[in-house]
This record gives structure tokens, sequence and C-alpha cells, in this order.
């Protein structure tokens, strides 16, 4: 191979991975936002907020009942601006699906979430919110009883 053929074949490849990077899907803002407005419904105790956003194949009871646990999990502080860890976009025959990771970093913890979006007609509905906590620190206050 002489190193013309060489040269042309680095700048195809060159060229196929800008084409690649260019094509590849964004992030939903909107759904995003979605995501944020939950977590601090969670934060604030907006129950009937949370509620209205599940999907239908969501059991309303269970989810009340895991409320309050999730709340002590995360505390009753301010809820810090989100950092999104990473998503993904689904398009199957069982429907359209997005999922978003967000990390709310507190001085004393990092709440990792992943919200879990389903397509329900023409809105997007909340199927799954998944939370975990990392202690950084001793905590700054203990959560409310």
């Amino acid at each position: 191979m002489d190193l013309k053929q060489f040269a042309g074949l680095l700048a195809a490849a060159a060229l196929a991975s800008c084409n690649f990077n260019a094509t590849l899907p964004k992030s939903d803002p909107a759904l995003n936002a979605e995501a944020k407005a939950t977590f601090a419904d969670l934060v604030v105790g907006r129950e009937a907020a949370i509620l209205a956003r599940l999907s239908s194949a969501n059991k309303t009871a269970d989810v009340r009942a895991q409320i309050p646990m999730l709340r002590n999990m995360i505390g009753h502080d301010t809820a810090p601006e989100p950092t999104v860890t990473g998503y993904q976009s689904m398009t199957s025959t069982s429907g359209r699906f997005y999922v978003v990771g967000q990390d709310y970093t507190y001085p004393d913890r990092v709440a990792h979430v992943q919200t879990n979006f389903v397509k329900e007609g023409d809105a997007w509905k909340v199927a799954g919110f998944n939370v975990n906590v990392t202690m950084t620190g001793a905590p700054a206050k203990a959560p409310a009883a």
C-alpha cells in the first residue's frame, strides 16, 4: 500500500467518524426537564404531582407507598441543578421509550436518579423512577421522621 492509498483511507475514516458523530441522537431537553420536575416534586412532597405524571401501567397505591421512603433517602433539601449522566431513546414494537440519568450533587451525598418515560398517546408518562444515593460525607442534617 503506497502513501497516497494510506492517506486516502485515513481521510475516509476521519470523514466517516465525523458523519457518525453528527448523526447521533441528542438528549431530549423537554423530557430531561420533566425528569427534573419529578425529582423536585419528590423533594418537596408533592405526591399528587408525582402521581399525575405516572404511566397507566403503574399502580398508584404502590407508588404512593414508596414516596416517603424515597424522600427519606434523598433528604428534604432544595434540589440542586442536575447533571445529565446519560440517556437512551428507543422505539420498538412495544412503543416509544426514553430513559435519562441525572445526578443531584448535595454537600454530603449524590442522588443518582434514572427516570424512565413511555409514550402514551400524545403524552410522555413516567414508567419508572429509580433513586440511589451515595453518601460523600457526614449528613448535613437528619431528615424529618
